[in-house]
C-alpha cells in the first residue's frame, strides 16, 4: 500500500510540475499568441470523456479546451481524446504508438533522441517531439513557429492540432523521421544557426557542449489568471513557478 500510494504521490507531483510548465509560458505564432491571431469563425473540433462521460464541442478559443484540461486534471478525473479537428487527423499525427513512444521517453534526467518531427509540406514550420507531459495531453516541442531564433517549450496537444483549423498550418507527421543524436544537439544547434537543423548538418556543427537556454515567450494575462485560479485552489501548484522543461532533462 505504501508503494502505490508513493507512485500516486510521484504521479501528482509531475502532473502539477507540468501544469505550472504549460501555464509559464504560450504558444507564439511569429510575433503574437497563437490563440490571438486565429482567424474569425474557426473551431477546433473535439470529442472526449471525461470519467467515462462522452463529450463532442467545437471550441472557438484554444483557452477552452486548456482551462477544461486544468480544472479536470487538477479533479483527478481522467480525460481521454478520441477525435480533434478533422476525424482521423488526431491518430494521423498521434498514433497510439507514437503517444506510447513519448511517454517512455518521460523519464527524468534523459536526453534521448526526438521522438518525431512534424511539419507543413507548404510551410517552413517544424516540429521535433521528444517527450510527453500531462498523461498524454501536452509534449515537450522544439519549434520554429516565433520570431527569431527556435523555441523549447512544453506544448498542449490541442494547441498543435489547432493549427491547421485556426491558422491554416496543416502539420504532418514525417514518416522517414529517425533521430540518432539526442535532443541537446538539436537544441545547442539551434542556439548556434537560428534554427532547426536536420540531422546532416548537426554532425558538421560545431557543438562545444553547451545547451544554452532558449529564450521563452512570456504567457497572456488570460492564461495566467487560469494559472492562478488553480493555485488558489491548490497551493502546492503555486510553487513549482518558474520551472521549465530543461530541468527535466540532463544535458551535462
Amino acid at each position: 500500500m505504501q508503494n502505490h500510494s508513493s507512485d500516486d504521490d510521484t504521479k501528482l507531483r509531475q502532473a502539477q510540475t507540468d501544469l505550472a510548465m504549460l501555464f509559464s509560458t504560450d504558444l507564439h505564432v511569429g510575433a503574437e499568441r497563437f490563440y490571438k491571431i486565429k482567424r474569425k469563425g474557426t473551431a477546433l473540433n473535439l470529442r472526449y470523456e471525461i470519467d467515462g462521460e462522452l463529450h463532442q464541442r467545437s471550441y472557438l478559443s484554444a483557452l477552452s479546451w486548456r482551462a477544461i484540461l486544468l480544472f479536470a486534471l487538477t479533479e483527478s478525473k481522467t480525460v481521454i481524446v478520441h477525435e480533434m479537428d478533422e476525424p482521423g487527423r488526431y491518430r494521423r499525427l498521434f498514433p497510439t504508438t507514437l503517444l506510447r513512444r513519448l511517454q517512455w521517453h518521460a523519464r527524468p534526467n534523459a536526453n534521448f533522441p526526438p521522438v518525431a518531427r512534424l511539419y507543413d509540406p507548404n510551410g517552413s514550420a517544424v516540429m521535433l517531439l521528444t517527450r510527453s507531459r500531462l498523461c498524454g495531453h501536452a509534449v515537450d516541442v522544439l519549434h520554429n513557429l516565433t520570431d527569431g531564433e527556435p523555441v523549447f517549450q512544453p506544448l498542449w496537444i490541442s494547441d498543435i492540432m489547432a493549427l491547421r483549423p485556426m491558422l491554416g498550418i496543416n502539420l504532418v507527421r514525417d514518416d522517414a523521421f529517425s533521430a540518432t543524436m539526442p535532443v541537446s544537439a538539436y537544441l545547442e544547434a539551434a542556439a548556434i544557426t537560428g534554427r532547426i537543423a536536420a540531422e546532416p548538418e548537426l554532425c558538421e556543427t560545431p557543438f562545444g557542449g553547451n545547451v544554452p537556454r532558449l529564450e521563452l515567450p512570456r504567457p497572456s494575462a488570460a492564461v495566467r489568471s487560469l494559472f492562478d485560479q488553480a493555485c488558489r485552489e491548490n497551493p502546492a501548484v503555486q510553487d513549482l513557478q518558474g520551472r521549465t522543461a530543461y530541468g527535466d532533462y540532463d544535458f551535462d
